[in-house]
């Protein structure tokens, strides 16, 4: 089981720690298209977890693999940190899987299928969308849905903040009698005094 461990020493192992086990992928062998992401459900089909569901919890583009929640599970040895009153030494992380390794699941059947993307016309817009159907059928299998709540961020007004109502506040009426700025006086003193044209 996992320790609880402190927010800055979670985001120390997500940056040095992961990915392991997990071999450079050169550019030209880097997968140009995805059909997963993150929040999908998949099926492993190979390996120590064979058989297995989980949730992608991060697509690793450039190695062509996957972090899935609490699969293929990992012990990480780290020095004790001062944040941590436990000092913990032996944690358990998740390791990539080859996204060869996986496939979506079929949202009626529950089953791994195979997914291709296809362009589908928008009713109500008229525009064309990329969207995953099963191979040979027409079930779509849909995108999840962001969190939006997980990633806002509150606001929170500082002393050098401008308040809303002074913002809002209208202090230039546009008036067709006045000259716009910059006023001819200081047009003069712009210009070259030795110019021909001043």
């Amino acid at each position: 089981m996992q320790p609880s461990l402190s927010s800055a020493m979670r985001r120390m192992i997500n940056t040095k720690l992961q990915p392991t086990r997990v071999k450079y992928v050169a550019p030209k062998d880097q997968i140009q298209m995805w059909r997963i992401v993150r929040g999908d459900e998949v099926f492993i089909t190979s390996g120590k977890e064979k058989g297995k569901t989980g949730t992608v919890k991060k697509v690793l583009r450039s190695l062509n693999s996957l972090l899935i929640t609490d699969r293929n599970m990992v012990t990480k040895h780290i020095r004790p940190q001062p944040e941590d009153p436990t000092n913990t030494t032996k944690i358990q992380i998740e390791a990539p899987i080859h996204v060869s390794n996986v496939s979506l699941i079929d949202p009626q059947t529950r089953q791994p299928v195979r997914t291709h993307y296809r362009a589908v016309v928008d009713d109500k817009s008229g525009k064309s969308e990329r969207k995953r159907f099963v191979v040979g059928t027409e079930v779509e299998v849909p995108k999840p849905k962001a969190d939006i709540k997980k990633y806002k961020l509150e606001r929170i007004d500082s002393a050098k903040d401008t308040p809303a109502a002074l913002a809002r506040e209208v202090t230039f009426v546009p008036d067709i009698n006045v000259p716009p700025f910059p006023s001819s006086s200081i047009l003069d003193e712009l210009r070259n005094p030795y110019s021909k044209f001043h």
